[in-house]
């Protein structure tokens, strides 16, 4: 049976400030690289932007997303290449592909962009060996802390809209899961040496073999220390065969409020 793609988008920035969004399809990570496809192509689209922070205005990006999603089918329906991900930058887009075939993949893609009859933006496209799939691993997937903190904004944005005084200390606890005891029991003994964390492991109320360990530490409601945190703990519950399930805290309501 075929995997069901699935996507991931996430904002981020390059180290000189630039604001950057990428798109990537998460569903082929725990096989990538696939041998079958070791050449790297990218087909890039410059478009006029936002003249502050060079990302799409509404109209570029509806465009671009339609063009990005008719060449990505494109590529699909004559088997030239598997889409993987996408940058946009600075006045530019690039889509990324996997191909056992540079040149097809080009000469399909070129045939494709000569049946339009006009074309909104300028084309650019290259190849090279990847047969690692390292840009996809390294570049294109996001990492654990920025999945944390996107996941974890919602939360934020809510404590925030309540008033919440983010700098007062309080009681934050990480809830892990776990199928057996000693794995439990040996993932709290390595959080306790990796952080001041107190904790406590209860078995399910239903009394299936499920277990809960609550890791508390005390600290300030910072969203990036918060998803470094996450992070560190999610990697580590993977070692130990467990499930990471984010934290908890109580309001901490602003003087006056």
């Amino acid at each position: 049976m075929a995997t069901q793609p699935t996507y991931y988008h996430y904002h981020a920035a390059f180290p000189d400030g630039s604001p950057c969004i990428f798109s990537v399809r998460t569903d082929v990570a725990q096989q990538a690289p696939l041998q079958d496809l070791p050449v790297l192509c990218s087909v890039v689209f410059g478009y006029q932007g936002d003249a502050a922070s060079g990302l799409p205005n509404t109209t570029d990006a509806g465009k671009l997303e339609t063009l990005a999603g008719q060449i990505s089918g494109y590529a699909e329906r004559n088997h030239s290449g598997l889409w993987v991900g996408s940058l946009t930058n600075s006045n530019k887009r690039v889509e990324f592909f996997y191909t056992s075939d540079a040149d097809l993949f080009h000469k399909n893609n070129a045939a494709y962009l000569n049946s339009l009859s006009e074309l909104a933006f300028p084309i650019a496209g290259n190849a090279e060996e990847d047969e690692e799939w390292l840009f996809y691993r390294n570049n294109l997937l996001p990492s654990r802390e920025i999945q944390a903190y996107e996941r974890n904004q919602g939360t934020i944005d809510a404590m925030k809209a309540h008033g919440d005084d983010f700098e007062q200390l309080r009681p934050i606890h990480h809830y892990i899961y776990f199928d057996n005891l000693d794995n439990a029991q040996a993932y709290a003994e390595a959080a306790s040496k990796i952080g001041h964390y107190l904790s406590d492991i209860m078995q399910s109320a239903d009394h299936v073999e499920a277990y809960q360990v609550k890791l508390t530490h005390i600290g300030r409601i910072h969203a990036e220390k918060l998803a470094k945190t996450a992070a560190e703990l999610e990697e580590l519950a993977e070692r130990f065969q467990g499930q990471y399930d984010d934290w908890e805290a109580l309001l901490a309501q602003q003087a006056g409020t």
